[in-house]
């Protein structure tokens, strides 16, 4: 991710605290108010933003997963556009501004307003943040290798930041809950539980130009969501396929549904019922008009003996899993399965419920291939 470098660590002493180890070195913190979380690790799915202060450096949401199974580091390029909310620093309040460089949230503002960025850019919840300050670490002497000195060789091998925490601690700048060793070693158990194998590496693309630079909205929506979703992007760690998904599937003449409109958006039945019978040969498809209410969800209810029409529409319209409602009694022949359109369906073709797999185009780095 060296590709997408930016200065990041100008400014940022204002509002930091030094707690005191033992009489020892100091673990500089910031209050970021209310937000991130209060314990320094917790049970489900963790997001934390590394911050470094090499111009090598990117800022890196890393999300761990509910399971401790895989991780994912998400690089945010110090160029990419973002709106900068008014910001809590050292008492008083740092005024916002639209379109700025990323870097802008750190600069003048601190590691409190860069997590705030962070999370209004990406839609996730960021625990803590953690700035490490690697000049200050090589001087420290602290016996971490010069070469392993930079945020993605932190986040492939986190024994980096264990070192750091308890060797030199003068370098870190983070949250309140994690201005220990005790707690960044925590930090640091949890990124280790997984195997490297499946910890990846992926950049926020960008649609290029002067900085600072738009995202790519389509593709860089798609990988915020798979980390809200919490899917693995690792390779080598593909989610497995649900059961109700396996199998043959009926030819397309083969199936048939009633589509009802759960969305409250007039004409959505009809539009898919078109796009089915011309586009995807379901000419056995009728439109069964509104629903009793609006329905949060998209669903399609079948008979076991249906098992493999439901298929051919999830795939046709890539309903996941969870939207499949399986009966417990076999259908008369030539009965319709029911479909059911609801607040997730945007389109005619587009895919319902969360993404599984990442946009074409972006790169993948495992963690073994990631150098300062």
């Amino acid at each position: 991710m060296a590709a997408t470098c930016g200065v990041l660590v100008a400014g940022v002493t204002a509002g930091v605290v030094v707690l005191r180890q033992g009489g020892g070195a100091a673990v500089h913190t910031v209050d970021i108010g209310s937000a991130g979380s209060k314990d320094p690790v917790h049970a489900g799915a963790m997001n934390v933003l590394l911050l470094g202060s090499r111009p090598t450096d990117t800022a890196v949401v890393l999300h761990l997963a509910a399971d401790r199974g895989n991780m994912t580091a998400l690089g945010i390029p110090a160029a990419m556009a973002a709106d900068i909310p008014d910001c809590p620093v050292g008492g008083g309040t740092v005024k916002g501004a639209k379109r700025q460089p990323f870097s802008a949230a750190l600069t003048g503002r601190g590691p409190g307003c860069a997590l705030r960025v962070a999370e209004q850019v990406t839609g996730l919840p960021v625990d803590h943040v953690v700035l490490v300050d690697y000049a200050a670490a090589k001087a420290a002497s602290s016996g971490v290798p010069a070469a392993d000195l930079c945020v993605d060789r932190t986040v492939a091998d986190p024994r980096t930041l264990a070192d750091l925490a308890r060797n030199a601690p003068s370098a870190l700048t983070t949250d309140a809950p994690l201005g220990s060793a005790k707690a960044l070693g925590a930090l640091a158990d949890a990124m280790g539980a997984a195997d490297p194998r499946h910890v990846t590496f992926v950049t926020v693309p960008l649609l290029g130009g002067a900085a600072p630079q738009a995202a790519d909205a389509q593709k860089a929506s798609q990988l915020y969501a798979l980390l809200a979703h919490d899917v693995s992007l690792s390779p080598d760690r593909p989610a497995a396929a649900d059961p109700k998904l396996v199998g043959p599937k009926a030819t397309p003449h083969n199936t048939r549904v009633e589509v009802y409109n759960g969305t409250g958006v007039f004409g959505a039945s009809q539009d898919v019922l078109a796009w089915l019978q011309n586009s995807k040969g379901v000419n056995r498809s009728t439109n069964g008009g509104d629903a009793h209410g609006k329905a949060p969800r998209t669903t399609l209810q079948y008979a076991p003996n249906q098992a493999d029409q439901a298929r051919s529409l999830a795939a046709m319209m890539g309903l996941p899993a969870s939207a499949l409602i399986p009966g417990t009694k076999d259908a008369a022949p030539r009965a319709n399965m029911v479909l059911t359109l609801g607040a997730d369906f945007t389109a005619p073709g587009v895919p319902v419920g969360p993404p599984t797999a990442p946009p074409k185009g972006v790169v993948l780095t495992p963690a073994a291939d990631v150098h300062c």
